[in-house]
């Protein structure tokens, strides 16, 4: 992305990645809608990390309230659908882990009855397992797009408990629109600039702590190469004295017949 902010529609501008974290989306779970959550926009330059923007306000967690409507299983993920009445499903995935497979080195060989046999599965436990269609569900996750449709990779996903949790989370999503998301984010220059010399710092003293990794990998090398070196001329000179010893005494029973 251009270094320099850009207009993004007609009263807004879009910061760069290093003003990022004075926003009062870019860290926080947004609580919104699943309409709201497919009309997200994204930006050149921000696919890699996953930022989506509402105006210019970059949202990367959201937070969704709705019942599930469906549920699918593949090999290693299953997929939520959630509704909660903005006239949007989104969905919801979660990745499953691969079962962990574990040889019980503990015990000694004399008590397996099987070292041939192979090493046994692990079950890791489902935290979604009571989690079925009907239910209302808190969703907390990371925004995604496959084939152009945002989803949310589930970080954490609860069953609400009762009408009142509901209500009182449809409060919250009320309050976060009205201080957060109609509220223009609207930046000082001399904040611009502070945060752009910030980044820039960051960066030299990056750069710097890279080079002193490979100076200090560098000496680590030329030391070892240089002990190596010592090791081998010890063994050379042991050789040396070895063979001249050798070459002494047979020499002196050569002298005498022997």
């Amino acid at each position: 992305m251009n270094e320099a902010t850009r207009a993004v529609g007609a009263t807004t501008t879009l910061y760069p990645r290093y003003c990022f974290h004075l926003s009062p989306t870019a860290n926080a779970w947004c609580l919104l809608r699943a309409a709201e959550v497919h009309a997200l926009d994204q930006h050149a330059g921000f696919e890699g990390e996953n930022f989506y923007f509402y105006r210019n306000l970059p949202i990367k967690w959201v937070r969704v309230v709705g019942i599930v409507v469906a549920i699918e299983q593949y090999a290693q993920r299953r997929i939520y659908g959630i509704d909660d009445s903005s006239g949007m499903n989104v969905l919801a995935v979660v990745t499953s882990p691969a079962p962990i497979k574990a040889k019980n080195d503990s015990a000694p060989n004399e008590l397996r009855p099987n070292n041939d046999a192979q090493p046994t599965v692990a079950q890791v436990p489902d935290p979604y397992a009571a989690i079925d269609v009907g239910m209302v569900v808190d969703v907390k996750g990371g925004v995604s797009s496959f084939r152009n449709e945002r989803q949310i990779d589930v970080v954490k996903m609860v069953i609400v408990q009762g009408t009142a949790q509901e209500v009182a989370l449809w409060e919250k999503r009320t309050k976060f629109r009205r201080e957060v998301l109609d509220v223009p984010w609207v930046l000082r220059d001399k904040d611009v600039r502070r945060c752009r010399r910030e980044a820039e710092r960051s960066e030299a003293e990056a750069r710097a702590e890279q080079k002193r990794a490979k100076q200090k990998k560098k000496a680590t090398k030329h030391g070892r190469d240089r002990d190596e070196g010592k090791e081998m001329g010890v063994r050379d000179v042991k050789k040396q004295d070895r063979l001249i010893r050798e070459g002494a005494s047979s020499g002196r029973f050569n002298a005498l017949g022997l």
